[in-house]
């Protein structure tokens, strides 16, 4: 994805926070201005409001601004309640997909380029993904994953591409005609070693491609199962959890053998992560029910289920090491929308809630080691806006 240098800044830095949704796609091009964007003073927030319903005795803190909760009509009147700092792009925009860096820093893919935020919220780096990516995402090293289609030709084909974090191509991998059976593939999942799994799922009837390669791009292992499934995340151990469309969630060995699979209301909006502990959390939107979280102890025992209370939409989920978990979606089952964050503990608790103003949703998130999450989404202003913030 990467070119070199810093590239352009741009947008507007305030105090307080966002949440955000996820586009990885799009080509070169879009969001950005040359402007170095301005700071403002700190919303306060208010203190504990209520307590879950959910799993264990935790206190959900619902943070509450000190401002119209209307968005208005420009960048500079949108706000996040309890946010450390606040990013919103001047451009024109989509929601972005977050990923942290190994020092820290947020990295927000956007209309075909890569921000990068220091812990402060100061835009630090702007590049432009490859161009013709269809999908892409970026590791802690900042190596970015890229997948192709070719246009022309009796025979087009699809590639997964390498790139280093200045943009050069490390390796690719032919993966095919695209007219073989199979489409152009949910995406790469990524582990922190920089090992890869594709999936693909087939073009007509059942059936998954599973690919995976090493860091260094050799293949380990190209293998099709009965099930359509995608795998969503790599653990440290090297399992894999696939979402399985109809069935539920399963965990996958290293070499893609099933270890086990237990039931899960899945929808389009789902996805899965993986804790330290091996354990495997799923998150799904189901209905008009709302969001709903659960968690599967690494040998697959049921540990608990839950939803996310006034969260109407899904976004996204993510774990860090100790097992906190950030969730991304919106507040409100109709318009307008309000980009949402919740933070459940490992026990499946809800502690915090954060909302933004109106106007505001598909929130995508990311959260560390340390428990900051950080956050992106979008906000219309007649078009939309691209924002990213931090809960500490």
């Amino acid at each position: 994805m990467r070119s070199e240098g810093p590239g352009v800044t741009g947008g507007t830095v305030s105090a307080g926070t966002t949440t955000g949704g996820s586009d990885s796609e799009g080509t070169t091009g879009g969001g950005g201005s040359d402007s170095e964007g301005t700071t403002s003073a700190a919303e306060t927030t208010g203190g504990p409001d209520e307590t879950t319903d959910g799993p264990g005795d935790a206190t959900t803190e619902t943070t509450t601004g000190m401002h119209d909760t209307d968005s208005g009509s420009t960048p500079d009147d949108f706000a996040c309640e309890g946010g450390a700092w606040l990013f919103v792009n001047p451009e024109t925009s989509s929601a972005g997909k977050v990923s942290l860096a190994a020092d820290g820093r947020a990295r927000v893919v956007s209309n075909g380029l890569t921000r990068e935020f220091d812990a402060a919220g100061t835009l630090v780096a702007t590049t432009p993904i490859p161009s013709g990516a269809i999908y892409w995402d970026i590791d802690a090293e900042g190596n970015g994953y890229a997948m192709f289609r070719d246009e022309g030709g009796v025979s087009p084909r699809k590639w997964l591409r390498k790139f280093d974090p200045a943009g050069t191509m490390l390796w690719e991998s032919d993966l095919g005609p695209r007219d073989q059976g199979f489409w152009s593939g949910y995406g790469v999942a990524i582990a922190a070693d920089g090992t890869t799994v594709y999936s693909d799922r087939a073009a007509v009837g059942d059936g998954t491609r599973m690919v995976k390669h090493a860091a260094d791009g050799t293949l380990l292992w190209d293998l099709e199962v009965a099930d359509q499934l995608e795998v969503a995340a790599l653990g440290s151990s090297g399992a894999m959890v696939a979402l399985v469309w109809d069935v539920g969630v399963r965990l996958l060995d290293p070499s893609g053998e099933e270890l086990w699979t237990r039931p899960w209301e899945l929808s389009v909006l789902s996805t899965a992560a993986i804790d330290g502990a091996g354990a495997v959390v799923v998150g799904a939107q189901i209905g008009s029910s709302g969001v709903r979280i659960g968690k599967f102890a690494a040998d697959g025992t049921p540990l608990w289920d839950t939803h996310v209370e006034d969260m109407w939409s899904f976004g996204d989920l993510a774990v860090n090491a100790s097992g906190e978990i950030a969730v991304g979606g919106h507040h409100n089952n109709d318009t307008p929308f309000r980009g949402m964050v919740a933070r459940l503990d490992p026990s499946g608790a809800t502690v915090a809630t954060h909302r933004c103003d109106s106007g505001s949703w598909e929130v995508d998130v990311a959260i560390d080691d340390a428990g900051t999450i950080f956050a992106s989404g979008a906000v219309d202003f007649e078009t939309y806006h691209m924002y990213v913030t931090a809960y500490e």
